[in-house]
């Protein structure tokens, strides 16, 4: 495919970024582009003569779902190329892994583990990796992945691919080589001797010499456990021992933890505190300690006071209810000043300051060096601080002060504050009166939607009112005296109607037809017309073409949602040979109506009716049973039936 070049659009969805490496002949990789879902893909163009072969593989192996196989995502194919789409092959591969360094017993039963657990849930699915190598297996942020599922090994081995257990054996004696790899960085032949692995590519630095022995892991490294060493000795040694299916050797592995899986892939940020969010902070300071040590946080900028605490009368000991803005107003103020009388350092009595606590408001004067007096440029540290209430709440302006004490003292006050007219318009209760707009919104959405109610129906219903023409405002003519009254004027043609667009094939049913009391798969009929090419219907198999000499009969017939015409049936299936018939009947007569064409089935078939025909029902009639591409048995596999 030396025709395709970077940016060129394939099957008008895939746009070809750059070469991708592969280390296989017989494929040629791309990284690409989705244009309708925008994602990161990779096109795998097979290039082998077995790409039918590989391109079924890949099939089977869209129906694996684990999260360690790198997925399938479609399969192509058409005049010219056999493609595969897939997951972009991300992260590190186990020889840039190991080549740094071989990995800890721990990293290495995690890797492996993993990698054991896609490849038999991909057993369980009839579906052998069969080229396992160390570039076959990712490690991408804490991930493992394994890649090539359902390519690398169709494309390998070809037509002598191996049988269900004998390709799973060899999956896991690769398997325990990649182990012994890891944990040594020795690999051992049966993980690099993959045919199809292209010799120009670089092998690891440290491959088994060809009829080498195979030292075992714990003489490499006295750190690997005596298990593993035993399983990489007993799995590659000379009697065929040991685990024989992935599944086996996850149970020889377990258990382990992916926490242990080396993380690549990824930048290390430096990883900051977490800022807790602003908040006000209201700083409770006494004068004294202010003096001492200097202006408290937060002095040197504006804030918010801090609220007053409870007040408890002098006679009951009880907390008067206080308005929230009175109680905001009364709150402690914190002035820092020269003071009025910086010679009188006593103590008077007053209202509660911010502590809650009822006592005298107190008057410090801060600790002042003898040689120097406060001015207006002393600093702050050296000023007096005064502490009073701010203002007097509203419903303390009528308790009684403190016995001995004056009503004018200092630290209280009797007199109201002038309301401004600013506040808020309240009941007699005390609350504010608010307006409440929920009534008049709904009644405006009612209004309008009353109104758009009546526009839509005069709209609507406007065009099949029948047109009135007064008889005042119709032309006449009078007719000439020697004309015939009873003559009527000729009447005018009616236009030609269009002939009706011929109706498009649609598929609404299909069924397998046997003998009477045969069953040959019936219940997967329907997957042969789902539109789906990764399911199919399948027959049963047979040793000959002809069915075993029997008299046996295999139709497929379809059933169209109305009567339309056909001239081209298209099946896209698993087969070669053989010969079918493309019948004008239904499933009660498979063998009769007219055969409108025969021939045999390759891959994706395309057979064109003699004459085109309106039908409603059609069999697809097997008079000679094709090969399947995938094992060479006789039986009919379709993935998808459409018509034209």
């Amino acid at each position: 495919m030396a025709d395709l070049q970077g940016g060129e659009l394939v099957v008008a969805r895939y746009r070809l970024d750059a070469r991708a490496p592969s280390d296989l002949v017989g494929i040629e990789a791309w990284d690409a582009t989705d244009q309708i879902l925008d994602r990161p893909v990779r096109l795998s163009i097979i290039t082998s003569p077995d790409a039918p072969l590989t391109l079924d593989a890949a099939r089977r192996a869209a129906l694996v779902s684990d999260e360690h196989v790198t997925r399938v995502i479609d399969v192509l194919h058409d005049a010219t190329r056999s493609i595969v789409v897939t997951e972009p092959y991300v992260g590190s591969t186990l020889a840039d892994l190991v080549e740094a360094k071989p990995l800890s017993p721990h990293a290495a039963r995690a890797v492996i583990g993993a990698a054991a657990t896609a490849l038999e849930a991909a057993r369980r699915r009839g579906v052998h990796h069969g080229a396992l190598r160390p570039s076959a297996i990712r490690v991408h942020q804490g991930r493992v992945r394994v890649t090539g599922l359902g390519i690398d090994g169709d494309l390998v081995h070809g037509e002598a691919r191996l049988d269900g257990d004998t390709a799973s054996r060899a999956d896991t004696v690769a398997l325990v080589a990649l182990l012994h790899y890891a944990l040594t960085g020795d690999l051992p032949r049966v993980a690099h001797d993959v045919e199809a692995l292209d010799p120009g590519v670089a092998g690891p630095a440290r491959l088994q010499a060809p009829g080498a022995p195979l030292v075992p892991p714990r003489d490499v490294d006295q750190a690997v456990p005596r298990d593993l060493d035993t399983l990489c000795s007993v799995t590659l040694g000379d009697h065929d021992d040991g685990p024989v299916t992935p599944g086996q050797l996850v149970s020889e592995l377990a258990p382990w933890d992916s926490e242990h899986v080396p993380v690549t892939g990824e930048v290390p940020v430096a990883i900051q505190p977490i800022e807790p969010p602003a908040t006000r902070e209201v700083t409770r300071q006494s004068v004294r300690t202010l003096a001492a040590g200097g202006a408290s946080r937060g002095a040197a900028r504006p804030g918010t006071p801090p609220p007053a605490g409870p007040v408890r009368r002098p006679s009951t000991g009880r907390i008067p209810r206080v308005a929230p803005a009175a109680a905001a107003a009364g709150a402690t103020s914190l002035t820092l000043g020269h003071a009025a009388a910086p010679t009188a350092p006593a103590a008077t009595a007053g209202t509660a300051g911010a502590a809650g606590t009822t006592g005298p408001t107190t008057t410090k004067q801060a600790p002042v060096s003898p040689a120097a007096a406060p001015t207006a440029t002393q600093p702050l540290a050296t000023q007096p601080v005064t502490t009073q209430p701010a203002a007097a709440p509203a419903a303390m302006l009528s308790e009684p002060g403190p016995s001995g004490r004056r009503p004018d003292g200092p630290g209280t006050t009797t007199a109201r504050p002038a309301d401004d007219g600013a506040r808020p318009q309240t009941t007699k209760s005390g609350r504010r009166l608010r307006l409440n707009p929920t009534p008049y919104v709904l009644a405006l959405m009612l209004v309008l939607v009353v109104g758009a109610g009546v526009v839509a129906k005069n709209t609507l219903f406007s065009g099949f009112e029948p047109a009135v023409v007064e008889a005042s405002q119709t032309p006449t003519e009078e007719a000439p005296a020697d004309a015939d009254p009873a003559a009527e004027p000729p009447a005018e043609e009616a236009p030609a109607e269009a002939p009706p667009a011929p109706a498009v094939p649609v598929i609404s049913g299909g069924q397998v037809v046997t003998n009477p009391g045969d069953v040959d798969y019936n219940e997967n009929a329907g997957l042969a017309i789902d539109d789906d090419v990764t399911t199919a219907w399948y027959s049963l198999e047979y040793k000959t073409s002809n069915f075993g000499g029997l008299d046996r009969l295999l139709a497929y017939a379809i059933t169209l949602e109305q009567p339309a015409t056909v001239s081209t049936v298209y099946l896209s299936t698993q087969n070669t040979g053989g010969n079918v018939e493309i019948r004008a009947t239904d499933a009660a007569n498979p063998r009769g109506g007219e055969v409108l064409a025969s021939g045999p089935l390759n891959g994706e078939t395309t057979m064109t009716l003699s004459a085109p025909v309106e039908t409603q029902n059609l069999v697809i009639l097997f008079t000679d049973l094709p090969t399947a591409t995938s094992d060479g048995k006789f039986r009919a596999h379709i993935y998808d039936i459409s018509l034209s």
